[in-house]
């Protein structure tokens, strides 16, 4: 009898560790997902300029823009898509790789431009686990990710002629 409720007592606490939200390997809530918004300023061309820099920018490097880009409008120097990116849940040579969809949203004026990535809540087909949200863990990669994406368009857009591959972040 005193090893069933050790038992039950043992599981009790296993199950609380797992369904811990804090923990570093489960799904961050919904409310932790922030757009991350860069801006570019004293840019040397003007928005049509900027424009065709960031489409082929991401043409390039990812092969194909219509595959990611939902809508393009020149006029308005403005871009809209979706890309694909890779996290792990914790850090393990064990933990698998998962894959969540966000948003892509660029503005170019004369002169400056803005982009905003944003992680989207869901389980792309790809995805080898079936989370709807990276762990803590996970969401830091994606952060890191973005960031190194942003650092390489305004390197696009400043014409350093850099091209960095967005399909490796």
């Amino acid at each position: 009898m005193r090893n069933k409720i050790l038992g039950i007592v043992i599981s009790l606490l296993l199950i609380g560790c797992a369904n811990n939200p804090n923990a570093p390997d489960y799904p961050i809530s919904k409310s932790k997902v922030k757009a991350q918004t860069f801006t570019y300023t004293e840019l040397s061309d003007n928005k049509i300029e900027l424009w065709k820099k960031a489409r082929n920018y991401i043409a390039t490097v990812y092969g194909d823009s219509k595959a990611v880009l939902r809508v393009e409008d020149e006029r308005e120097g403005s871009l809209i898509g979706k890309g694909l990116i890779r996290w792990k849940i914790f850090d393990s040579v064990l933990s698998p790789y998962c894959y969540s969809k966000y948003d892509i949203r660029f503005i170019a004026k004369d002169h400056k431009a803005r982009l905003q990535l944003e992680l989207l809540q869901g389980v792309p087909a790809t995805s080898t686990c079936n989370w709807a949200l990276p762990s803590n863990y996970g969401y830091e990669q994606v952060l890191n990710q973005f960031s190194s994406m942003s650092e390489a368009i305004e390197s696009a857009l400043r014409g350093d002629g850099k091209l960095e591959s967005m399909q490796d972040f």
